[in-house]
């Protein structure tokens, strides 16, 4: 089965924190363990070591838990600054913990409002008390507090623009197997009506077989019993052939809802069908050839199938004179459709439905199918190959 691509525009790419969702994640407690170890090894030198290592712990633990009960982890990374600040430290440590604990919470998912509220609140509020006011007045206060507010905002963000490229990723692939699903559907159906035809034009001509046996089988004279024999075995194997055809592709004999399939095409209608659209109101200029020549049942139906959708691809899509014309001459027949088109930027290899039921036509004749576009006339051109095989 031939295979036609969805075309699809490519996404830009992310970067690198996009690629790499989980980075982040595993660099932010590196920084937040560095921030640590640098309080520990600086607290035996601290007037109070005990409200020093206190606050470390604390903080440890909100980061900890933060993995597994966030809303806990987060209720103990606010209440480090305020232990320090309580106990007499400094609490630039745990400040500084509890600014990328609230960027790694807001990161794994939680609300970055809850956040950016309690964190940025607590730490304002622990610098003030460290500076024995209640921050207003205190620069530092406003900037861990501040800071705290766009570690919040920054891994809330972060965190949805990651689920916007995964949605969007997700969407693209499902785009790209939709189109494929539809590609591949309608291959499957223009197959289908091929052997609709394939089916009508084989049990016809196998008919016309069993019948010139059993004429010729008729006008043997009375001596040729050898012969004769040859040609009743002849007619049980056409009939057992017909009979096993008719089985095998009854199915194929139903069309939609139970409808009996149309007549086959034929390439003789093929001036009836120009008729047809021009009374529709389409502007076609039609140059068609002597049709009187008999084709294989193939050939003609797809010489008919082809120019039909040809016609019909450019009252959709097109605009303006549609230039048709349609020679059998010969080793090939050809069918070449030209008209205008709205969008001469279109790509001349974009997929629709009725260019692959036409490339489906003509290679299951043995023909091939051309499809241009230059500078806004597109041009769909099939030469099909011709095989003199009329039985008389």
């Amino acid at each position: 089965m031939s295979r036609f691509p969805a075309q699809l525009p490519e996404l830009p790419a992310p970067p690198l924190w996009m690629r790499r969702p989980r980075l982040l994640e595993k660099t932010t407690p590196i920084v937040i363990a560095a921030s640590l170890a640098a309080g520990v090894a600086t607290s035996p030198f601290s007037d109070r070591a005990v409200g020093a290592l206190l606050t470390l712990v604390v903080s440890a633990a909100g980061v900890v838990l933060g993995y597994r009960r966030p809303v806990l982890g987060l209720g103990l990374l606010a209440a480090g600054p305020l232990v320090a600040a309580v106990a007499g430290v400094e609490p630039i440590v745990a400040w500084q913990v509890s600014m990328f604990g609230a960027f790694l919470l807001c990161l794994r998912g939680l609300s970055g409002v809850w956040c950016a509220v309690v964190i940025g609140a607590a730490d304002f509020l622990a610098m003030g008390l460290a500076a024995g006011s209640f921050g207003f007045d205190d620069p530092i206060a406003w900037i861990a507090g501040t800071t705290a507010f766009a570690a919040a905002a920054a891994g809330s963000a972060i965190r949805g623009q990651q689920q916007y490229w995964a949605a969007l990723q997700e969407r693209t692939h499902e785009a790209v197997a939709g189109r494929d699903a539809a590609v591949q559907r309608s291959v499957a159906e223009e197959r289908l009506r091929i052997a609709h035809d394939l089916h009508d034009t084989l049990g016809h001509e196998i008919a016309v077989v069993s019948m010139h046996l059993g004429a010729a089988e008729v006008h043997l004279p009375a001596t040729a019993a050898p012969a004769r024999e040859h040609l009743v075995a002849a007619r049980g194997s056409v009939k057992s052939l017909l009979a096993e055809t008719q089985e095998i592709l009854s199915v194929l004999h139903t069309g939609p809802g139970g409808v009996p399939p149309g007549p086959v095409a034929s390439h003789h209608d093929i001036p009836d069908l120009v008729d047809k659209v021009r009374a529709a109101g389409m502007d076609v200029d039609a140059c068609i050839g002597d049709l009187s020549r008999e084709l294989p049942p193939q050939t003609s139906a797809a010489a008919y199938r082809i120019t039909q959708e040809a016609l019909t691809n450019a009252q959709r899509y097109g605009r303006g004179q549609v230039r048709l014309a349609v020679e059998v001459a010969g080793p090939a027949v050809t069918v070449e459709a030209v008209n205008a088109v709205a969008s001469p930027a279109s790509d001349p290899d974009r997929i629709g439905h009725g260019l692959i039921g036409m490339r489906e036509r003509a290679a299951a004749a043995g023909g091939r199918l051309e499809v241009t576009n230059d500078r806004g006339t597109f041009r769909v051109r099939a030469a099909l190959p011709v095989v003199e095989e009329v039985l008389r």
